[in-house]
């Protein structure tokens, strides 16, 4: 079931990638031949709408667009046809090649918006807030709640403020083994907690006595806290807070596949956490994303649109970004030295991005099994 999920999914975003082409191409005059829903052979003949067949295929993943022209290399002799590809300029051809691109990040960031609007904004926490307790720890053991504050700590002589988490950690690195004070406030928003002031006797454990992965009160600090504005504003907040995460997003991914090539140039091996559509696949069950309810998978999804946006904008024909560089290389170098470095260059990038996609498809095999 994960599986065919993760295919739906993709195969959503992949038609709203093409839809973002057919609607730029129809804008500037590209005659659009063809809107597949999955991959050819032909299946069904849907029906036809200003000129554009809109076709159901056998293969049931993806879709495409198929543009007037777009396939044949221009003739020297012969005057392209009005309405094709490539009688279209260079901006127009540009526009068609980035919209698709462009649906899959604003399909990102809305996505994003849509969960901050329903659980709220994201705001950091600058107090010390205790966002989970462990079992059997020190903090569990003698009462400390979930959702406060720590606002000061005292040992037998004197109280410490701690305006933050790094105070605390400190205070307790310095008194392990020993009985304490904890004091917390509970009634806490996304600023800050103003309930009335509560004391815990509590003793940090000594290094040996604790577990490994866990600190010496077996408490977890949390960073960020959700803030909620009136509701007239929160799908604007939303929408501007789930555009800020989809470029920071964006920004990560680039900077983990500029990672990747170096890693893959220097040493011959591929990144440690890259995976391909198996190791995807076994992520998303192993966290439950299409079973924790619609809010989680929706964030998977957004994210996967987000990452085939970055992915589709790399300058390696035949994808969109190689595309587009191509493309704008028209301006200075002939067109038909170009599009015949395009049409060459298109198969080496296909090829290349398989043999890629076939050795991280045997890797996550292999860690499978």
């Amino acid at each position: 079931m994960t599986v065919v999920l993760i295919i739906l999914a993709l195969s959503v975003l992949i038609i709203i990638h093409e839809l973002g082409h057919f609607v730029a191409a129809r804008l500037r005059g590209i005659r659009v031949e063809e809107f597949g829903l999955g991959y050819p052979p032909l299946a069904l003949k849907l029906f036809t709408w200003r000129g554009t067949l809109f076709s159901l295929n056998w293969i049931p993943f993806g879709g495409f667009v198929r543009m007037a022209g777009e396939n044949n290399l221009p003739s020297a002799t012969k005057k392209l046809p009005t309405g094709t590809y490539y009688a279209a300029s260079i901006v127009s051809r540009l526009i068609v090649l980035l919209a698709g691109v462009t649906c899959n990040f604003v399909f990102g960031a809305v996505a994003f918006a849509i969960i901050f609007t329903r659980f709220g904004i994201p705001q950091v926490i600058s107090d010390a807030r205790i966002g989970w307790v462990l079992p059997d720890s020190p903090a569990a053991q003698t009462g400390v709640p979930e959702d406060t504050s720590i606002v000061a700590l005292a040992d037998e002589t004197t109280r410490t403020e701690t305006p933050n988490s790094e105070t605390v950690i400190a205070f307790i690195q310095q008194h392990r083994g020993e009985e304490i004070s904890l004091f917390v406030r509970d009634n806490c928003d996304a600023i800050a907690c103003n309930g009335a002031e509560r004391v815990y006797r509590v003793r940090p454990r000594t290094v040996e006595e604790t577990p490994a992965g866990e600190g010496s009160l077996g408490i977890v600090f949390k960073i960020s806290a959700p803030r909620f504005y009136p509701i007239w504003q929160m799908p604007f907040r939303g929408i501007v807070y789930g555009t800020q995460q989809a470029v920071e997003m964006g920004g990560v991914i680039l900077h983990a596949l500029g990672r990747l090539v170096t890693t893959l140039a220097q040493t011959g091996k591929l990144e440690q956490d890259l995976s391909g559509p198996i190791g995807i696949v076994s992520q998303a069950k192993t966290a439950g994303v299409f079973t924790e309810g619609f809010f989680v998978a929706l964030s998977f999804v957004g994210m996967l649109s987000i990452n085939l946006a970055i992915m589709n904008l790399l300058p390696i024909p035949p994808l969109d970004g190689g595309k587009a560089v191509l493309t704008a290389l028209e301006s200075i170098i002939n067109r038909r030295i170009i599009q015949r470095v395009e049409f060459y260059l298109s198969y080496g990038g296909y090829a290349l991005l398989l043999v890629l996609i076939i050795l991280i498809t045997v890797r996550d095999v292999y860690r499978l099994l």
